[in-house]
């Protein structure tokens, strides 16, 4: 039997969950928005964006630190074995659909880390490209005199 205050935290846990899944669907759509501006080099939609994701990271993270402060506070460790502990003390038909949908965030966080790594690829890509053309330390001397 649980008490009330386990019950509270075990609802707060519910609800993250599934805000997560709604907000990472909404990244991974930023984030691939992201990319087409990068590739078009719009940095006023690039602004744009990045004041859209910004917050959506800032939240995720913030309901992160708040699972493992409930797993800490049932006593349940850290990691994927933790979680599974604790989705086990929801009632059979909620703990299905738990499950599914930590299932479902975790390929959803790790879809929008690989956006993230391939929208970095390309922004250091265009960055080496710039330090090139600039001529700053460190890049080619495009614009040097060549020696006789």
């Amino acid at each position: 039997m649980t008490t009330a205050r386990e019950q509270q935290l075990l609802l707060v846990v519910e609800q993250d969950l599934e805000q997560d899944c709604a907000d990472y669907l909404v990244l991974r759509g930023l984030m691939q928005e992201l990319y087409q501006q990068l590739l078009k080099r719009d940095s006023q939609q690039i602004d744009l964006l990045n004041e859209q994701i910004l917050p959506l990271v800032d939240q995720a993270k913030a309901r992160a630190e708040r699972r493992s402060k409930v797993l800490a506070a049932f006593a349940l460790g850290s990691g994927h074995s933790a979680m599974q502990k604790l989705l086990a003390r929801y009632p059979q038909a909620q703990r299905n659909h738990l499950i599914h949908t930590w299932e479902q965030l975790g390929q959803l966080a790790g879809q929008c880390k690989r956006l993230n790594e391939r929208n970095g690829k390309l922004l250091a890509m265009h960055h080496e490209i710039l330090e090139q053309l600039l001529g700053e330390p460190g890049s080619a001397q495009l614009y040097a005199p060549q020696p006789y």
